[in-house]
């Protein structure tokens, strides 16, 4: 039998076309780099950081051995300790307002379906907004109020029943958001 150099060359082709498509599939086979922080094990996937809390996978943008720094009062830890129900609000006109809505409404699904606590979600000015006005003026003791907004620091405080988490850049927003759900569900002390 004898092939021409066009069939071969077509053959050669489909060759390189078949193994770059095994070889790309091999990258996805490949298994996450593992983590671990306080005997929770985390996986890096390409949606993000993948642990098991509360018998659900859940996903967060950072590693909680990456927020040890940012600032959290002792008031604001024991505010969240066993809450059942908590407001989340922030202002529709802050500069961060769409990252903030963003981490607040996965906040609000990760602690209602994991955390098994009833969250509302409001705004601090909610003028020609559907959702609730909710200031630190409606915290109580056993219903904290998380309000988020920019700030030129980044932290985490808490006064009266009012737990304000402040970030200092958009990136920094998604940080804190991890950082409050680290320490809702006990990752973090």
């Amino acid at each position: 039998m004898q092939w021409s150099k066009k069939t071969l060359m077509s053959i050669f082709i489909a060759a390189i076309m078949i193994l770059s498509v095994i070889g790309f599939a091999f990258t996805f086979t490949e298994p996450p780099a593992r983590l671990e922080y306080n005997n929770i094990a985390f996986a890096q996937t390409v949606q993000g950081l993948q642990a098991k809390i509360n018998g659900t996978k859940l996903t967060f943008y950072y590693f909680p051995g990456q927020l040890e720094d940012i600032a959290f009062d002792e008031g604001a830890k024991v505010a969240l300790e066993g809450t059942r129900v908590i407001w989340l609000s922030y202002d529709p006109n802050d500069l961060y307002a769409s990252e903030i809505a963003d981490v607040l409404y996965y906040m609000e699904q990760t602690l209602d379906t994991v955390g098994d606590m009833y969250v509302q979600r409001g705004l601090v000015n909610n003028t020609d907004y559907p959702l609730p006005e909710i200031t630190c003026a409606n915290a109580t003791v056993t219903v904290p109020v998380l309000v988020m907004q920019s700030n030129n620091e980044t932290g985490i405080t808490h006064a009266n029943g009012c737990i304000t988490a402040t970030a200092g850049s958009s990136q920094e927003v998604y940080q804190v958001g991890d950082r409050l759900l680290y320490q809702a569900f006990g990752v973090m002390d």
